[in-house]
């Protein structure tokens, strides 16, 4: 049955009225549910918004029959404990985490206490000196963890999100991202991971020892800043470079050398938004073009459609010395694969655009080829 925003409003004051009546105070409630703003949302009169606390009346009444096993008895017009339900008095429910994250500034792994009340509250307290409060949420196959850093005139926000599945609690790790602002402002985003401890004491003892090699290697150097400043246009986005490297999008002739003293040739092209697109014996790759230096442009090519949490499988990495190209048009590149020769190799390869491009100029290349075969 849906209610009016007024019965929503005056059955919340019941709720709170007969949890009071079970020795449970509206502060008590209200840290039960992580909500502070009990008086507002019953009082339609004096706040009559729809939205406080970025919730509806009605999402708090939800919440609050949910939390406390409560229901309206129509017949009786009264709020009553659902038949077996004991209402808890209080916040025995403590959840405890270490969460793993990669600290950029300091340039190593290291670690938070998360500990979690009733499946509602969060407290989140670093090594270094920061406290964070707020909320933790379970929609679906996905926990949403939202902290405010507390202390600090201007608030701070952090929001995790974290896979944990059709079974909703229990796991002993989550993965996740982060997004927030970091102590020196920039705004950044990243992985991290939850390890589960069962008690206080086991917290303390994670949460003051190294990360697990693995965990490292899964966190280290996976950031991402993002500049402090307000762009007048999008050139104020771009690599410095940009308008040189205009100069190089176009479709070209990879040559790359083959084992039986041959070439092999196949078409790549280079975009305008800095990726690359190639395919070799039938098989897709993309690119993604960065400058080393205004002389140096470095493409990396990974199998295309892989999953991009997997440890990818890098087809080819090549750095192109673009300072400027032969009289014949011709690009040089250092270049290496684990895969394209059969066993890991680094090579000579070239690049010619392809309206450029005629077989003759294969006559004037130079063949470099590095096997790291196995040894006997």
């Amino acid at each position: 049955m849906e209610r009016s925003n007024k019965e929503v409003a005056l059955l919340i004051k019941h709720v709170i009225d007969y949890l009071k009546s079970k020795k449970i105070s509206q502060q008590d409630i209200e840290s039960r549910i992580n909500y502070t703003s009990l008086s507002k949302a019953k009082n339609l009169d004096k706040y009559p918004q729809p939205v406080i606390e970025k919730k509806t009346r009605a999402e708090l009444l939800a919440l609050l029959f949910e939390e406390f096993s409560l229901f309206y008895n129509e017949a009786n017009e009264r709020v009553e404990s659902m038949e077996g339900a004991t209402i808890k008095t209080n916040l025995s429910d403590v959840q405890y985490f270490i969460m793993h994250y990669y600290a950029f500034a300091r340039g190593v792994v290291d670690r938070a206490l998360v500990q979690v009340v009733n499946k509602r509250k969060v407290i989140m307290d670093y090594r270094i000196q920061e406290h964070w409060e707020g909320t933790y949420n379970v929609v679906e196959n996905y926990t949403f963890i939202e902290v405010t850093k507390m202390g600090y005139a201007t608030p701070v926000k952090k929001l995790l999100s974290l896979f944990s599945g059709t079974m909703k609690y229990g796991h002993n790790y989550l993965l996740g991202t982060y997004s927030t602002v970091k102590r020196d402002g920039f705004p950044a985003a990243g992985r991290v991971i939850l390890e589960k401890a069962k008690t206080k004491t086991e917290a303390d003892l994670i949460l003051n020892r190294d990360s697990d090699y693995r965990i490292v290697g899964y966190l280290k150097d996976n950031v991402y800043l993002t500049k402090l400043s307000t762009p007048k246009d999008l050139d104020d986005i771009v690599s410095t470079h940009h308008n040189h490297y205009l100069k190089l999008v176009g479709a070209y002739k990879f040559i790359i050398p083959t084992k039986q003293n041959s070439w092999s040739m196949t078409e790549l092209i280079i975009k305008k938004d800095f990726s690359a697109y190639m395919e070799i014996n039938d098989v897709q790759y993309d690119g993604y073009a960065s400058f080393i230096n205004i002389n140096v442009l470095n493409l990396k090519f990974t199998r295309k459609k892989q999953d991009s949490i997997s440890i990818r499988k890098q087809i080819l990495n090549m750095h192109i010395n673009v300072r400027r190209t032969s009289d014949n048009h011709v690009y040089t590149c250092a270049a290496s694969s684990p895969i394209i020769h059969g066993e890991p190799s680094a090579f000579s390869a070239y690049l010619v655009l392809h309206s450029n491009f005629k077989k003759k100029l294969l006559d004037n290349l130079e063949q470099r080829i590095f096997l790291a075969k196995p040894l006997d």
